[in-house]
C-alpha cells in the first residue's frame, strides 16, 4: 500500500487517483488517512465515540465559501484517522449509515 502525502490518502497503486501524482511512499501505520467526507452532526458523534475507543482522529471543516463569508460553521468535515485504524473507522461508518 502507499500514500501519497500531497492528498493524504493511501493507494493500492503507482498513482495517487485523486492528484495524479506518482511519487508516493510506503505508507506507515501512523500515517493520518483521508476516510470520507461526513456532516457535521455524525462527524462530531464519531469523533467522540473514537475518543472514548482512543483512536486518533481529526475533522476538518469542509465546504462552500458562501458560509465561512457569513462566519457560520461549514456544513461537513473531512475525516482523518491513522491508517492503522482506518478499517474500523470505515466498518464504524458503514454501520452507522445502514
Amino acid at each position: 500500500m502507499n500514500f501519497c502525502e500531497g492528498c493524504n490518502i493511501a493507494v493500492n497503486g503507482e498513482r495517487c487517483p485523486r492528484c495524479g501524482r506518482k511519487k508516493l511512499r510506503a505508507v506507515n501505520d501512523e500515517d493520518f488517512c483521508l476516510i470520507a467526507q461526513v456532516d457535521r452532526a455524525l462527524g462530531d458523534c464519531l469523533k467522540g465515540h473514537l475518543e472514548t475507543e482512543k483512536i486518533d482522529c481529526v475533522l476538518i471543516p469542509y465546504g462552500t465559501g458562501v458560509r465561512a463569508q457569513f462566519a457560520l460553521p461549514l456544513e461537513s468535515y473531512l475525516l482523518y484517522a491513522r491508517y492503522k485504524n482506518a478499517d474500523h473507522v470505515r466498518q464504524l461508518l458503514k454501520e452507522w449509515n445502514s
